[in-house]
């Protein structure tokens, strides 16, 4: 294994370039389209490089931390260094200057994003993921968003709060949504919008496509964690959106028929509602990292300098509320990158993904969140009185990961009860599995 050694709270982890050819799902599952040798894929190699590129900005982005809070908003130099890194390019069509990358690389450049400011990692990872979306489209739609530039951001806000009525040509939407993450550096938005019968009442859930000149922004993102996210409200007014950018009903019907295609890229057959609900999970897991990280390098240049080189053995509390913190953050990140390897592993064979496995990912996901919470409450205490300083990476994340938990899909009863109604024999709608 050609490796990196990065310092995860205080435990040289690998992490970054990996030898594909010890990756089972790699070494015995098909490749669905040309691009490497089966043992070093060309999207590993060029993940490896952004993984890299990620690791090299850790440094400037803590520093930026306070000032990305202060601000409300990634900087702008941090945003270019992400797409000059080839970040948001990790999901994006290879035919649109995309790298199609593995959701895991994908996910462990949020978790070092996060690690050093869980705004940045948070902002990072809904960016990041949404031209996984548009890629379902039709190619017209990609072309649409990246046809004269390639690095062109694109945010979301998916509550079904607009309107989508029937126009020549197209639909006619309005609407207003409320907190799409980073939105000031994008030039394109997913909207989640209800479609409109004859009738006059909703027939279907559907996400359009809309570019920047079709809707107005304002600052609506004043909140106590995650300050650095930009959110922004949206409206739109009566803006027409042709059929090729709305995925509704009838685009979720083409898709089946292409997912199961022999060409279809195995990155867009993983479903949708395991790469979003893990990307709402990933940054509170690599926030609760980073504090850790924080922590016990400070606890450990303290206990030299209080008792004269000597090694501290601390009290009987804060070692084992750091044990457990840090058992619990390991447990899930363990659990979601088993969950994304074998997502990936039935999409490079082209199988179905069975129902068990989206569940358990919906499940792990949401106990992901749980458990960064937990950690994160553990590791304040532990702290004692530093750790609630003002702009603290303590309290900041604390702040953070309580923050990014009030998220919908992090609702924790939710996610659980779809599996173990699913364990019981029950019947589960799998188009719930989000929710």
């Amino acid at each position: 294994m050609s490796e990196t050694l990065g310092d995860v709270r205080g435990v040289p982890v690998a992490i970054g370039r990996v030898d594909v050819s010890t990756r089972r799902d790699y070494a015995e599952a098909p490749r669905p389209r040309g691009g490497g040798a089966p043992d070093q894929p060309e999207d590993c190699r060029v993940a490896g490089d952004v993984l890299e590129s990620v690791r090299e900005l850790l440094p400037v982005i803590r520093e930026r931390a306070t000032r990305t809070e202060a601000e409300r908003a990634i900087p702008e130099e941090t945003v270019a260094a992400l797409v000059e890194a080839g970040f948001f390019a990790m999901f994006r069509p290879a035919r649109n200057g995309g790298s199609e990358s593995d959701p895991l690389d994908f996910f462990t450049a949020v978790r070092l994003l996060a690690s050093a400011c869980p705004s940045t990692g948070w902002v990072a990872s809904l960016l990041g993921i949404t031209p996984w979306h548009v890629a379902l489209l039709e190619p017209q739609a990609c072309d649409d968003v990246w046809g004269t530039d390639q690095n062109a951001l694109v945010t979301s806000s998916y509550a079904p709060t607009g309107r989508l009525v029937p126009a020549d040509g197209g639909y006619r939407l309005s609407g207003a949504w409320r907190s799409a993450p980073g939105a000031a550096h994008c030039e394109w938005i997913v909207l989640g919008t209800l479609m409109i019968g004859p009738s006059g009442d909703p027939v279907d859930y559907t996400a359009a496509v809309v570019p920047r000149s079709d809707y107005t922004l304002k600052d609506g993102w004043n909140v106590v964690g995650l300050r650095g996210a930009g959110g922004k409200d949206v409206l739109v007014r009566d803006v027409f959106v042709p059929s090729h950018r709305i995925f509704g009903a009838a685009g979720r019907r083409r898709l089946s028929k292409v997912q199961r295609g022999p060409d279809a890229t195995a990155l867009y057959r993983v479903p949708f509602a395991s790469i979003h609900s893990t990307a709402l999970t990933a940054p509170l897991l690599g926030a609760a990292e980073g504090a850790y990280d924080y922590h016990l390098k400070r606890m450990r240049r303290r206990s030299k300098l209080s008792h004269g080189g000597r090694t501290w053995s601390g009290d009987g509390f804060a070692p084992v509320a750091v044990a457990r913190g840090a058992g619990e953050i390991d447990a899930s990140i363990l659990q979601l990158d088993r969950n994304l390897r074998e997502l990936m592993q039935h999409a490079l064979r082209n199988e179905r993904i069975p129902v068990e496995l989206r569940l358990r990912t919906r499940r792990d996901q949401v106990r992901g969140t749980e458990r960064a919470v937990e950690a994160v409450d553990l590791l304040l205490k532990a702290a004692g009185g530093h750790g609630v300083q003002n702009d603290n990476p303590i309290e900041r994340a604390w702040r953070d990961v309580h923050t990014g938990a009030a998220h919908v899909v992090n609702d924790v009863e939710e996610g659980m009860s779809l599996y173990g109604r699913w364990a019981y024999g029950l019947g589960v709608d799998d188009s719930l599995i989000l929710v």
